[in-house]
């Protein structure tokens, strides 16, 4: 990934457009950008300027995303919106600096990735520099309590644990097998990113987009292991609860739950294999 003038401007425009959309619209429509890489790759199209240009720079949520998270943290002081509410357009401040905030966020998130993918470093760089940003909004713009107090009780539901296993076994199985019959290792998490349009108008819709990653990895990582991609899905998805019910619902700004399961998990995958 090229850190330059121009792909720092790019990234800076890339956060102004997304405080616009909001954090899970330009999500999902990374997700569509991924998805359609994939079918123009398959077709046999030259999609390199198409990668280099849209999905690992003005959509990537390193860079995109990451705009939205320190936006909306800084729209929270305020404005009349909570610090975690990402999916919200910040279009109603009508305030330069939430822009500017959601610009100088993207490119410090793409510079991050880029650094750590030129590494060539065993881990998810766009999940880690998603973690960061957050991390760093966090301390920017803290909420009331740094640990939720209510953790306990949102995970003293033994049910609700047995049917996400049993979900996130579902994904990593069907991810994986999507992984080995086209090739492209981020087709599930692409397609389970897309998803999360049907989550805007209904909140039981699940994210997934974290466990079918991590098995993605687990797949392409193991050699075909289909066991391995279905444990590592697991892993992801109790990563994903106990980090976002301990360290992200009422604790200030967001911290993306997914992103910490993709890095934890690829980066022990990485080291295992």
């Amino acid at each position: 990934m090229e850190i330059s003038l121009t792909t720092a401007a790019i990234a800076a425009l890339a956060g102004m457009c997304g405080t616009l959309i909001g954090g899970m619209q330009t999500f999902i429509i990374y997700g569509a950008a991924v998805i359609l890489q994939c079918i123009m790759t398959a077709c046999g199209a030259d999609v390199s300027a198409y990668t280099t240009w849209l999905v690992n720079l003005f959509f990537l949520p390193a860079c995109i995303f990451n705009g939205t998270v320190g936006a909306t943290g800084y729209a929270a002081r305020k404005y009349d919106i909570e610090a975690w509410q990402i999916e919200r357009s910040l279009a109603f401040t009508h305030d330069p600096l939430v822009l500017l905030v959601g610009a100088v966020t993207a490119v410090f998130g793409y510079v991050l990735c880029a650094l750590i993918t030129n590494t060539g470093f065993g881990v998810d760089a766009g999940s880690v520099s998603v973690v960061v940003t957050g991390i760093l909004c966090r301390l920017c713009f803290p909420g009331a309590q740094r640990v939720n107090k209510d953790a306990f009780r949102a995970l003293n539901d033994g049910k609700k644990w047995i049917y996400d296993i049993c979900v996130a076994a579902v994904c990593a199985a069907s991810a994986a097998l999507l992984v080995q019959m086209t090739g492209f290792m981020s087709i599930g998490f692409a397609i389970s990113a897309f998803l999360l349009l049907f989550q805007l108008s209904d909140k039981a819709v699940p994210s997934t987009h974290h466990i079918t990653m991590t098995a993605g990895y687990a797949i392409v990582l193991s050699g075909g292991n289909l066991l391995v991609a279905i444990v590592a899905g697991i892993v992801a998805q109790v990563i994903f609860t106990l980090f976002g019910a301990f360290f992200n619902m009422g604790c200030g700004s967001h911290i993306d739950p997914p992103a910490v399961a993709i890095g934890l998990c690829s980066l022990v995958l990485y080291m295992i294999f």
